[in-house]
């Protein structure tokens, strides 16, 4: 059944879709316990997923629709070869202003110059602790001086903005939120802290901070874990214990971020910018401009939601680009009108996607 399409590319609640997530893989050189299992995932073949070329040709399509920012995740995108070549494919295409990458900063001491080179404008790397041996646990296999490497690399590269994320787990890394705010604040960068979700099919906390001797939760959906969550106003109430915040009104980038000026006597004058994202204590979906593309071609609408519209079929399958061209678009608008007023993080009973992060991308 053909689905309407929406002016100005805004879904049935009036939101309108400029942001683009882009998985290029599902493969990672980590094992971070929030994203999957010790094991790793089950590997799709190589001829699964898009190609550049493929991936080039969905952008100009979201392009043409208004789409103007695109974001590279994986997995670790960067355990993909050639990953410059594709940011210069995006960076050649008209209507993207603005093409960003998500990234555990492991790689980056070997590719930060080459991305910026190719049109990369910022870059997001995750930083959940700054303790070595924490670190190992979190990521089951990580090295956190090579991740250090890959900060400072990305600031000689001279990128426009290069921010830290820090998933936030009671009991685990909550009484680093100070340091790892400094440790920002020494650079000029900003720290970003995010609200654990419920995503994936496993408990993964207990592996975690079981081990310490913290209570453990019985195997289950995603939800189990939402004890693990530590509330943006915990947070807020946390820095503000050394900070004063002034609530700021800029947006740093497209994604769903509240961000707030640190004053202190580490800031400069105006302030260092500061972030939150809290999906599940402040649902912030009313303001969802995004939707993902996952490595293998799906189109997802929402990252909590499972429903997944396959693109990567009629870019295969019509010879004739003018046919291909008008599938494609049909079955955005299909996942476009499917788009949820809102998740379910919070909601007892409600769904929550049993894919793993790193299937969706991150």
């Amino acid at each position: 059944m053909t689905q309407p399409t929406f002016p100005d590319f805004k879904d049935r609640y009036g939101r309108k879709v400029t942001y683009l997530r882009v998985s290029i893989t599902e493969r990672c050189n980590f094992r971070c316990v929030y994203c999957m299992p010790a094991e790793g995932i089950g590997q799709i073949a190589s001829k699964e997923y898009l190609s550049y070329d493929e991936i080039a040709e969905l952008v100009e399509i979201f392009a043409a629709q208004g789409v103007t920012s695109v974001r590279i995740t994986g997995g670790e995108p960067l355990v993909r070869a050639d990953v410059p070549d594709l940011v210069a494919k995006l960076r050649a295409i008209d209507g993207i202003e603005r093409i960003a990458m998500t990234t555990n900063g492991f790689l980056l001491d070997r590719y930060a110059q080459a991305l910026k080179d190719a049109g990369l404008d910022s870059l997001n790397i995750s930083l959940d602790t700054l303790d070595p041996e924490r670190f190992k646990r979190i990521t089951r296999v990580g090295d956190l001086d090579r991740v250090l490497q890959g900060i400072d690399a990305a600031q000689k590269a001279g990128f426009k903005s290069v921010k830290l994320n820090a998933v936030i787990v009671a009991g685990f890394n909550e009484d680093e939120m100070l340091d790892l705010v400094r440790f920002a604040t020494e650079r000029a960068m900003i720290m970003r802290f995010i609200e654990f979700m419920p995503i994936g099919d496993t408990v993964w906390a207990n592996d975690l901070i079981g081990s310490d001797g913290a209570p453990q939760l019985p195997p289950g959906a995603g939800r189990s874990n939402l004890g693990y969550c530590v509330p943006a106003k915990t947070m807020r109430a946390e820095i503000a214990k050394h900070y004063r915040l002034e609530v700021d009104p800029k947006r740093y980038g497209t994604g769903p971020a509240r961000y707030w000026r640190l004053h202190g006597p580490d800031t400069p004058p105006e302030g260092q910018a500061f972030g939150i994202i809290a999906a599940v204590t402040e649902c912030f979906c009313d303001l969802c401009n995004r939707v993902r593309l996952t490595a293998s071609g799906g189109l997802r609408a929402c990252l909590a939601d499972d429903d997944e519209i396959n693109l990567r079929a009629p870019l295969r399958t019509h010879s004739d680009p003018v046919l291909r061209r008008a599938e494609i678009e049909e079955r955005v608008h299909e996942a476009l009108f499917g788009k949820k007023e809102r998740h379910a993080f919070d909601i007892e009973g409600g769904s929550v996607t049993t894919k793993n992060m790193t299937s969706i991308g991150g």
